[in-house]
């Protein structure tokens, strides 16, 4: 046995005891992980149900900051800065809910307009036609649920499950406005706190590299995002006093939904002439129809050759490619929201990457000074 031992590299004995030793623990680990995995689902869905409404919070207060620093400035204009910043706060929600409800009611307008042109004898012809062929309707569709597997029954299940996501959704909101208003409010306070924290944490030269990484994100994101909104509502307002002036009913909802679809690369002008359509068609303006696509077309062009390349002159230029490319990978990953933020994303990754080639090219240019 002594031979044995002598003979054995000490060297190699201990790198084989430590790989033993690593692989027990990790057995060890990876077990209690399986027999407490339950405890640990409980957990991890604790810290999406914060992180989700705090994410959402931080989000809403990136976008909302502008508007309150200029309503805050305003009311500053007197010196008094006690009771400022949560006035500065409220009068932007109260601004965002106004907007919304303008919306609305515009909405609602319009479809109420589009639908009273419409024959009522022809919905009644219609209603009297389907009544009449009410129970082959009804075996067509039970036939169709259970060729999919989902029997009729189930419906209820799936209504249910709609009326929760819905619930979800409105809860995930309210908790997201909530958190937005603390993080406009006590913002700085916070951000002091992280980051003295992060500071001492991590060393000084982390936190210096965190602080570059910040400032691009921001340079990405409100170059983009914010461009992005100004140029939406730009796009707005011309697409609306254009149609008005060429007399295409509810032109300022055209308009408005023209500038919301705006916010999304490529889409503005796809959603303009579906909405023309939606709410001429009915009445059958074919004439208003064929004007109201062409004053849509020139309205994209002046936007897209002129104004939004000035609106985002302040932020990193992205080739097409990478803005399709963005808007794939963001559209998939997440839906509408991701394909808004894909692009500030892709131009955010693009100067980390113009940074990192920057530092390859003067070492290199140094090592040959050298």
């Amino acid at each position: 046995m002594k031979r044995l031992r002598d003979s054995l590299d000490s060297k190699y004995l201990k790198i084989c005891l430590y790989a033993g030793v690593t692989v027990i623990v990790t057995a060890i680990v990876f077990l209690l992980l399986y027999l407490t995995g339950g405890v640990w689902r409980k957990i991890w869905n604790v810290f999406l149900a914060v992180l989700k409404p705090m994410i959402l919070g931080g989000v809403l207060c990136y976008l909302l900051a502008p508007l309150e620093n200029r309503i805050e400035k305003f009311l500053n204009r007197n010196g008094n800065k006690n009771w400022t910043k949560a006035v500065a706060v409220a009068l932007t929600y109260v601004l965002i809910l106004v907007a919304i409800v303008i919306l609305i009611v515009l909405i609602v307008l319009t479809m109420y307009k589009s639908l009273s042109v419409i024959s009522i004898d022809g919905i009644k012809e219609f209603y009297y036609s389907m009544t009449a062929d009410l129970a082959d309707f009804e075996n067509v569709i039970n036939e169709a649920f259970e060729k999919i597997g989902l029997p009729i029954n189930k419906i209820t299940g799936l209504f249910g499950s709609l009326v929760s996501g819905v619930a979800g959704f409105f809860s995930l909101l309210l908790f997201g406005i909530i958190f937005s208003v603390y993080f406009l409010i006590d913002g700085q306070n916070i951000g002091k706190y992280f980051r003295r924290a992060f500071r001492l944490l991590f060393g000084e030269k982390n936190n210096d590299q965190l602080n570059i990484f910040l400032n691009d994100a921001d340079q990405a994101f409100s170059g983009y995002i914010r461009g992005q909104f100004l140029d939406a509502f730009i796009v707005a307002v011309l697409t609306s006093v254009a149609l008005q002036i060429a007399g295409v009913p509810s032109a300022i909802v055209v308009g408005i939904f023209t500038g919301i679809g705006n916010l999304i690369p490529y889409c503005g002008p796809i959603v303009g002439y579906v909405v023309t359509a939606v709410v001429c068609i009915p009445g059958g303006d074919w004439v208003k129809l064929i004007i109201g696509l062409i004053v849509i077309a020139v309205v994209m062009f002046v936007d897209g050759n002129v104004i939004n390349p000035r609106l985002l002159s302040s932020s990193i230029e992205v080739h097409p490619l990478l803005v399709i490319a963005a808007l794939l990978g963001g559209g998939v990953v997440g839906g509408l929201v991701g394909m808004i933020v894909a692009v500030p994303i892709a131009a955010l990754l693009k100067i980390q990457l113009d940074r990192y080639l920057d530092k390859k090219e003067q070492k290199g240019a140094s090592h040959e000074q050298q």
